[in-house]
């Protein structure tokens, strides 16, 4: 189980648009769990942030670029804090993310999930 000094480790996700997507965040919660991981609701106590994106959504790239832009000052106050990007933007955009914001340590898309 991983712990910090402090307890669990804490996880926020934060969720992008479309039902599918609420139901993805709700499953990365339970496996993190499992992992033990706790949620919290709020980035600045995370451990890890996860991003779940919708590609089909009005602007969800400027918005998850957005939340990376705020994210990369959390990560440099917190180096240990591990930054993931999931969902259709991840799947559609994996490289390009990775390579406009290196503050994201994790890609994944939707097909990946079950692994």
């Amino acid at each position: 189980m991983p712990d910090t000094p402090d307890g669990p480790k804490k996880l926020f996700i934060k969720t992008y648009g479309c039902q599918m997507n609420v139901y993805d965040s709700e499953r990365m919660a339970e496996a993190m769990g499992a992992e033990g991981y706790v949620t919290t609701e709020v980035a600045e106590e995370a451990d890890m942030v996860l991003l779940n994106t919708c590609h089909i959504r009005e602007k969800a790239s400027e918005k998850l670029y957005s939340d990376l832009g705020r994210l990369r000052a959390l990560k440099l106050e917190k180096p240990g804090l591990k930054v993931g990007v999931a969902g259709c933007v991840a799947q559609a955009e994996g490289a390009e993310i990775l390579r406009r914001a290196p503050v994201v340590d994790l890609v994944v898309g939707p097909q990946a999930y079950h692994r």
